[in-house]
């Protein structure tokens, strides 16, 4: 890649869906010639426009006023040609990209390396470091240019630790897994507040929630759900269900 500088704006840590998105909006309808705001991409979620809006700049496609510069204009324009497109795009991760993975052997070099490039650059360890790589590697591979297969390939799965020996008809439920909360457990045992609940005698894990302020109006409603309770039953059974 060749030389170029670039100050320290953080790598971009967007989905490359998110970066595509945008380019795609803008080449179905225009440019906008202001500041690309949240009304501008109304479609995107606060986190996904802040993340795409730091990518930009990082990639020389937005100034500091977030306003689209000649080569994001360039690229959308070429966005429905994918002969133009290509060496655009190839253009500008080589340009911006160079400060960071330099001196790495893209074409040979391992995923080792890579974070250590990344790091050095700035980014910290754990889910960033994982977006921000995962972008760069999407961004090269979308540009055309060679990667080495020791980056992209995933890492190995830990082993999972053995459980208790099966037999026959033995629990298959995954080791660990058993161990697990049940949400749906926890859900049954949380009250929500402004709520009381009133069990159902005979009936095990049963209960009738209700508000606080509770109206006469409500146990009206509640009277007619009974009702539609017991035509429901009385169809299933034949109406000879008793009581149990």
């Amino acid at each position: 890649m060749a030389e170029t500088s670039n100050s320290k704006l953080p790598a971009p840590y967007m989905s490359f869906g998110v970066f595509t998105n945008s380019v795609e909006t803008f080449a179905e309808t225009t440019v906008p010639t202001g500041p690309i705001d949240r009304r501008v991409l109304r479609g995107f979620s606060g986190g996904d426009y802040a993340a795409l809006i730091s990518g930009l700049r990082f990639l020389g496609l937005v100034d500091e006023q977030r306003k689209a510069t000649a080569e994001y204009r360039e690229l959308v324009h070429a966005w429905k040609d994918k002969e133009k497109f290509k060496p655009l795009w190839r253009k500008i991760v080589e340009s911006r990209y160079t400060p960071i993975v330099g001196h790495v052997d893209l074409k040979g070099g391992t995923a080792a390396e890579l974070e250590k490039a990344f790091k050095d650059y700035g980014v910290s360890a754990g889910q960033m470091l994982t977006k921000t790589i995962r972008f760069f590697i999407k961004a090269v591979s979308d540009s055309g240019l060679l990667l080495s297969p020791y980056m992209t390939s995933p890492k190995p799965r830990t082993p999972r630790a053995p459980g208790v020996a099966r037999k026959n008809g033995a629990d298959k439920t995954p080791f660990g897994a058993r161990h697990l909360p049940d949400p749906a457990n926890e859900l049954r045992n949380v009250v929500p507040s402004g709520f009381e609940r009133l069990p159902l005698p005979g009936m095990p894990n049963s209960f009738i929630q209700y508000p606080t302020q509770l109206t006469e109006a409500h146990c009206q409603i509640l009277e007619a759900m009974v009702g539609v309770l017991r035509t429901s039953v009385n169809a299933r059974t034949g109406g000879k269900a008793g009581t149990q």
